[in-house]
């Protein structure tokens, strides 16, 4: 006896000949782009024809997505690697810095202290205002 069922690479190749108008239909460089995509969907065969209960074409979208997630997260993580290492070197540069901040903030808060050391050294005068009103004059106010 025969397959009563259409294999998935007969299946497959079934729904690249419909999509053929569309693809005429479509300047060359997305008909370039559409055949990679194709191709994409071609890599899970196998898995999709597990997947009985969902129309051809839609397993074939869903095999495509996976394959651009995963060439996005490999991309992802790519960016964030050479991110990262971009982080370190400015946290060495920022502190380098902030060594040269302290120590100069340490060098010029010496000469601060030995300013403030002389005039203390100085006698302070300190004048007080003349009030001639008191405590006892604000509650007897309205």
């Amino acid at each position: 006896m025969g397959r009563t069922i259409a294999s998935i690479t007969q299946t497959w190749q079934e729904e690249e000949a419909a999509l053929n108008r569309f693809k005429r239909a479509l300047r060359k460089d997305d008909q370039l782009l559409l055949d990679e995509l194709l191709v994409l969907s071609r890599l899970h065969l196998a898995e999709a024809s597990y997947a009985s209960n969902l129309y051809p074409l839609d397993m074939y979208l869903i095999a495509i997505l996976l394959e651009v997630y995963k060439q996005l997260k490999a991309t992802q993580r790519h960016l964030f690697n050479h991110d990262q290492h971009k982080d370190q070197s400015r946290l060495e540069e920022e502190n380098v810095f902030l060594k040269l901040i302290t120590n100069y903030l340490e060098n010029s808060g010496e000469q601060v202290q030995e300013s403030t050391f002389e005039a203390e050294e100085e006698e302070l005068v300190v004048v007080e205002p003349e009030v001639d009103s008191s405590y006892t004059d604000f509650e007897e106010a309205p």
